[in-house]
């Protein structure tokens, strides 16, 4: 209706610019593997294979081979790390399953590094032209951008080529509060490898695109670039807050976060260490980026995705042993995030039985739950909250027994630390296990019929996904000389809901840094005209080592989530956000009095160099 144009009119501030990101590969360590098995006479496929979602595996060898589900059994072994790259049907997993069936016996595919860089799917490849409108006081009032992701030849299923374009859209304006914006994205089919939802799904190109703007509308106002952010972020006293694109945050003080942040930077010593200059001739410049993380998202989001498989309820299973330990089976996949300690938790902090006699089961769909996998950040809130329901009603079933045995009302027996306790006595769980699944004659016919494995369901009450964030820093000193940079210093404040187990949670920031700052500085798979990849082995592609990440800084909030169990969020996927466009920031505040600035991914030292000569002609320029 021409109301963007019309502040363009009006702005004090106009800023715009290009950006583009690199083409990546995922790169876990741990390649990927099928073993393709078929029994003939029970007419049963087994396949072994190294994916994130073993029942959408399953549903989808099943449909492209004409077999039903039950036909089908899916084993997801220790697969080490994923990052979205086995989470999806692989050709590989249809292909040898047929293979199987009609030679009748095992067959076995594992992946080599030249197969991942050349051959399989591809993420991140974005281009922006984005436009930022606001006022003297750096207050945005509307954010115009063209974006195209590069999609490769083929679709993925379950995920279609489209959902990173259809991420950047919906992403672009993060935790920023304003009333006028418009993105027109598309996802451009070429002659490359598929696109993959890679960790943080559009996210750190998203994140890129619009801390560029902020940083440059602080620049043509004259103001602190984080001064411009805390002049634009949605405020605690506003929570729960629906965004310009409907995004519904369910809590927290982002401001909080980033004055945290740049607090832990140190950047009024930074400011001064700028002025006085550093004696090896390198530049400072620091850099921060804020961002937040819907996770977890539930039927309401997934139903207008037009998915195949679309997330309902997350299933759990709890069973006590006749020895009284507790076996827990869901339907998530575990590749690194600890959830067999961390579900575990959840069912010790109902039933109180110790750690070490809690059994989580997972990856093979035989004998767990029905569930999409493991993605999103889903896992802990979601079959975290489903543990919680079923430890509860297993909790239930074993205090009527426990009250039998003790004698008492039901109503005056509750479990906690592993036993049955009532008035003045207890029996241990493990008591009770032995009297129904043992000793049922000294039980009456009609208690708990049930017995002692329940099976439920969990979604929150309200599942459009739970809003986790953080704010990033980074220190970075430029050497002018040769466009290399060095990262000094690196601070994350995160706000994860309630943490389960804050040690995991720091190795998934830690982690996740990590391969943020390899697809800021180093990652990016080329390919020539005619679509030939041009990095096939580690040496073409570079990752992030020990020499690369600098030792990460990790500061803790905890705002919980009033609609999840707990309060949980999803937190897996954030580290790898918010690296790109601290880095960059960081690297264009060091090279601001040069003139120069840089955007495009990766960050390279001749893409450094190359923008410096290009402002030191502009300023000999007549």
């Amino acid at each position: 209706d021409g109301a963007i144009e019309r502040v363009a009119d009006a702005a004090d501030i106009k800023v715009t610019r290009e950006i583009r990101t690199a083409r990546q590969c995922m790169f876990p360590m741990e390649g990927r593997g099928v073993v393709a098995q078929w029994h003939a006479r029970l007419r049963f496929l087994t396949l072994i294979t190294a994916t994130q979602m073993p029942h959408v595996v399953q549903r989808g060898v099943a449909e492209c081979l004409g077999l039903g589900d039950g036909s089908v059994r899916v084993i997801s072994p220790d697969v080490g790390g994923g990052f979205g790259y086995k989470g999806l049907l692989c050709r590989e997993e249809v292909a040898l399953a047929w293979l199987a069936i009609h030679l009748g016996m095992p067959v076995r595919w594992l992946e080599d590094c030249r197969e991942h860089l050349s051959a399989s799917a591809n993420c991140r490849e974005h281009h922006y032209r984005i436009t930022g409108y606001a006022d003297r006081n750096g207050r945005l009032l509307a954010l115009d951008c063209v974006a195209a992701v590069d999609a490769g030849a083929y679709s993925v299923y379950p995920t279609s080529s489209a959902l990173e374009a259809a991420q950047v859209a919906s992403l672009l304006p993060g935790p920023y509060d304003f009333s006028l914006y418009r993105c027109r994205a598309a996802a451009v089919a070429t002659n490359k490898c598929p696109i993959l939802p890679y960790r943080g799904v559009a996210r750190s190109g998203v994140c890129l695109a619009i801390e560029v703007i902020m940083d440059a509308i602080a620049r043509q106002a004259g103001i602190e670039p984080y001064e411009v952010r805390l002049r634009n972020l949605v405020r605690p006293e506003q929570m729960p807050f629906e965004n310009v694109t409907k995004k519904q945050f369910d809590g927290g003080d982002y401001p909080e976060s980033l004055r945290r942040a740049v607090a832990a930077i140190g950047l009024a010593a930074i400011r001064d260490r700028q002025r006085s200059g550093e004696s090896d001739g390198r530049l400072l410049g620091v850099g921060f980026s804020i961002f937040c993380e819907q996770g977890a998202m539930g039927t309401a989001v997934l139903a207008d995705w037009g998915r195949p498989v679309v997330p309902g309820y997350e299933q759990a299973s709890a069973r006590l042993t006749a020895d009284g330990e507790v076996e827990i089976r869901v339907g998530t996949h575990s590749h690194g995030q600890g959830h067999e300690t961390t579900l575990a938790q959840v069912a010790h902090e109902i039933l109180g039985i110790e750690l070490d006699r809690i059994k989580v089961l997972q990856g093979d769909t035989l004998y767990v739950p029905f569930s999409t996998g493991t993605w999103a950040s889903r896992s802990m809130v979601m079959a975290g909250g489903a543990v919680a329901q079923a430890s509860r009603m297993l909790a239930k079933r074993a205090s009527r027994i426990g009250a039998w045995l003790l004698q008492a009302d039901p109503a005056d027996v509750r479990v906690a630390k592993g036993c049955v306790v009532g008035r003045g006595a207890s029996v241990t769980l493990a008591e009770v296990a032995r009297a129904w699944y043992l000793q049922p004659q000294n039980l009456p016919p009609d208690l708990a019929e049930g017995g002692l494995e329940v099976t439920t369901g969990y979604r929150p009450a309200r599942d459009m996904g739970t809003f986790s964030y953080a704010s990033h820093a980074a220190l970075v000193a430029v050497d002018p000389g040769t466009g290399l940079v060095e990262i000094l210093d690196y601070v994350v404040v995160e706000d994860g809901g309630k943490l389960v187990n804050p040690m995991i949670v720091d190795g998934q920031v830690h982690g996740g840094t990590a391969q943020g700052i390899g697809t800021c500085l180093l990652e990016a798979v080329p390919f020539d005209a005619n679509g030939q990849p041009l990095a096939s082995t580690m040496l073409d592609y570079l990752v992030p080592g020990a020499s690369e990440v600098p030792d990460i800084r990790v500061l803790h909030m905890e705002t919980p989530s009033p609609h999840t169990e707990f309060g949980m969020k999803g937190i897996g996927e954030g580290g790898a956000v918010g690296p790109p466009a601290a880095i960059v920031c960081a690297v264009n505040d060091a090279l601001c009095p040069l003139g120069a600035e840089v955007h495009d991914l990766p960050l390279t030292p001749e893409q450094i160099l190359s923008a410096i000569a290009a402002a030191s002609s502009s300023r000999g320029a007549p």
